[in-house]
């Protein structure tokens, strides 16, 4: 199967047209050039429902969909509703290793443990139950998984862990069961974070003026650009991104950092001639939180939703579009991607409200009331597959014999297990921090595990 993913690959990737190749937009004053979704042969009814949806909305309601309402609402991000069209306000919410901040939702492994146990029903089995989970706490779209954004090219990357592997072709594995392990549930996922997003360090968000204090440097620093040669993107860092397209990902984050010297959530090359001509993407791009730069830019350089809003877009977009610079179809095309998974995967059907508040989850006063929360347990027996991932994961090294050392291993009278899940929680039984925020569903560490 790998020989066949690769020629797939480089058939696909020896279509680059020579304009994708050419320099990155300078002058964001042209005409956009990114090419209108259809639906493709998969979403065709639900692209048509969206137009003409799209077709009765003023363009103050085109807006709205496109533009995040802020940071303290119930979400970690949220769209603004069209009521008279029953559209709501979509709920979007980490993370990639389950909901949080949100109590009675379960731990699950990292992506990098998953990845490790080279187990392609697990890896299903384990999104699968992420997807019932997001669902089942109203959320319409799930901010995982991640899929090459870190692909974890450095030992140093501080997220990883978040990421499947560092190989191209099990990272794309992983990358398509979980986009389809997600949607069956009927949860668009996020495929994030494009594109070559492989540091923390220097990534440097937008910062709004609301988030400045005093004596901040009003002069915002440019994150870290990642260059990379076309070869090299298209043979190790858009692989996985290629699979989530394939599996149908209804969402796909750009990241804070830039490529090439562009914004990613701005770059004319990698969103629209790449990501939307080449693969045929049909969905929408959305940023990560605060990895907005410019109004005119992302709009003309191939972003469709901003978050978490506020600070750009809004009314400064309906502005550009009255005006001419961003042409009402590149609006339109806008509402289109990003009501068409909304469509495709029933969400206008019987789909649960949202069952929880960000607000005030991790905060002292938890679990007070906190309004919007409801306190539904969704773990259901999702322990069976978070213990089977943490067993089959486990990883023994085969070590040089040096002085009768090395394996296979001799009785011994003890046996080290060393990491921070190796013995009791410091923080207590259920805690597990920022990382998830949550009730975990399996409260032994990896010392329990039989081997």
């Amino acid at each position: 199967m790998r020989g066949s993913f690769l020629a797939a690959s480089l058939a696909l990737y020896s279509n680059l047209s020579a304009a994708s190749r050419g320099e990155r937009r300078q002058n964001n004053n042209e005409i956009w050039s990114g090419p209108l979704a259809d639906g493709g042969n998969a979403w065709k009814d639900a692209h048509a429902k969206a137009k003409q949806v799209v077709s009765q909305m003023t363009l103050e309601e085109k807006v709205n969909i496109t533009t995040g309402v802020g940071i303290d609402s119930i979400c970690a991000g949220n769209t603004g509703a069209v009521p008279r069209l029953n559209i709501p306000a979509m709920c979007l919410q980490d993370g990639p290793a389950g909901v949080r901040p949100a109590d009675f939702a379960s731990q699950f492994p990292a992506q990098i443990t998953v990845g490790a146990t080279w187990d392609r029903e697990l890896i299903y089995e384990r999104a699968a139950a992420l997807g019932a989970e997001f669902r089942g706490k109203g959320i319409h779209v799930a901010l995982a998984p991640v899929t090459g954004g870190p692909l974890g090219r450095s030992p140093l990357g501080g997220r990883n862990w978040e990421g499947f592997s560092s190989d191209p072709y099990l990272s794309s594995i992983g990358s398509y069961l979980s986009v389809k392990g997600f949607q069956d549930k009927g949860v668009v996922a996020t495929s994030k974070h494009y594109a070559v997003y492989e540091q923390e360090t220097n990534r440097n968000s937008y910062t709004p003026p609301s988030f400045m204090l005093p004596g901040d440097d009003p002069v915002h620093p440019l994150p870290i650009s990642s260059d990379v040669d076309d070869a090299t993107f298209h043979e190790t860092y858009l692989p996985s991104f290629v699979e989530a397209v394939r599996a149908g990902t209804g969402s796909i984050m750009c990241a804070y950092n830039r490529v090439n010297g562009s914004h990613a959530c701005e770059d004319d090359v990698t969103l629209n001639k790449i990501l939307k001509g080449e693969l045929n993407y049909q969905g929408y791009v959305m940023s990560d939180w605060f990895a907005h730069w410019t109004n005119e830019g992302a709009a003309l350089g191939g972003m469709d939703m901003t978050m978490p809003g506020t600070d750009f877009w809004g009314a400064d977009l309906v502005a550009l579009v009255n005006n001419g610079t961003v042409p009402t179809a590149r609006l339109d095309d806008m509402v289109h991607r990003i009501l068409t998974p909304y469509y495709a995967l029933g969400q206008d059907k019987d789909f649960p409200p949202v069952q929880y508040n960000t607000s005030g989850i991790g905060s002292d006063s938890y679990p007070g009331i906190n309004p919007g929360s409801t306190h539904v347990n969704v773990q259901a027996d999702h322990y069976k597959v978070i213990r089977k991932i943490g067993e089959d994961s486990a990883t023994l090294l085969k070590n040089v014999r040096t002085n009768g050392g090395g394996l296979p291993l001799k009785k011994s009278k003890f046996v080290a297990v060393f990491g921070q899940d190796a013995g009791a929680n410091p923080d207590g039984l259920l805690a597990c921090g920022n990382a998830n925020h949550c009730t975990t569903e399996h409260a032994n560490n990896v010392s329990s595990i039989l081997f």
